[in-house]
């Protein structure tokens, strides 16, 4: 049996295997988990109780490398949660909240002529702002987010949800277009969840 539930974003799969005996009952389970996995695949981020923070946060450590982060919309929530696993000093070194245009540029250097171009919440800037924070910090990875959480501030082109993520790596930058439709404290908690698992697919297994 396998029992499912979802909360903000994360699916938890839970398997109940029964049997007359302890040992049956955990050989059933771990068939049904490698099935499980076998359908899944990279969605399946970790087991137990693990966070997708803890499960980052294991795999840069054991690679020796660091993460630095550069936020607006979710206002230093990514940073929080990855600093929330014990020891993420091993890994994590820099987070900046740049939650206005001009501290995207005198902290990120975000060029003023981009900002002005194509807006704070845009594909350009996320990727700039990734750039920026990977420069400054000499981390082997940064994430940048910027969006819309709402309640107010969103437009037809631009509306309330709207958050891009942009991952810069040895590998070179890549940004994602999301739109999470909730309230203001769940866009941006989805905001940051999002970011960890772009990041975690980027990883080394």
């Amino acid at each position: 049996l396998v029992n499912c539930t979802v909360h903000v974003g994360v699916i938890t799969l839970e398997i109940v295997a029964t049997a007359d005996e302890a040992s049956e009952a955990q050989a059933m389970a771990v068939q049904e988990e490698r099935s499980l996995r076998a359908v899944l695949g990279n969605l399946v981020y970790g087991v137990g109780d693990q966070t997708l923070a803890e499960v980052v946060g294991e795999c840069l450590a054991r690679t020796g490398q660091f993460l630095a982060v550069a936020e607006s919309c979710t206002g230093g929530l990514l940073a929080s949660l990855i600093t929330e696993v014990p020891g993420s000093s091993r890994y994590f070194t820099h987070g900046w909240v740049t939650y206005s245009n001009q501290a995207k540029n005198t902290e990120l250097q975000v060029p003023r002529e981009m900002i002005d171009q194509y807006g704070a919440v845009s594909e350009q800037v996320a990727l700039a702002m990734a750039r920026g924070a990977r420069r400054r910090s000499g981390a082997d990875y940064a994430i940048s987010i910027t969006g819309i959480a709402g309640p107010g501030g969103g437009s037809d082109q631009k509306p309330v949800g709207l958050v891009y993520i942009a991952v810069d790596g040895p590998e070179g930058a890549e940004v994602s277009r999301n739109i999470f439709s909730s309230d203001r404290s769940l866009v941006r908690l989805r905001s940051a969840q999002t970011a960890l698992n772009v990041l975690r697919l980027k990883l080394p297994i």
